[in-house]
């Protein structure tokens, strides 16, 4: 036996809509967070890549440059 509810009403549509609302906004805050958490280990790790990269791309002009 299947029990086919009918049609939803309008109130427990509304009250859906603002629950996948509710649910959005909690993960959103949830992933700034995190995000605000790693924020510094990840700007350390860009400066190091970057830092590195220019050693490297000043290392090869002198190289090429003779």
């Amino acid at each position: 036996m299947s029990v086919d509810p009918g049609p939803r009403s309008w109130f427990e549509r509304a009250i859906g809509a603002c629950m996948s609302v509710l649910l959005a906004v909690v993960a959103l805050y949830c992933a700034t967070q995190v995000l605000q958490s790693i924020l510094p280990f990840l700007i350390a790790c860009v400066g190091v890549v970057a830092i590195i990269w220019a050693v490297w791309a000043v290392i090869q002009y002198r190289r090429n440059r003779y």
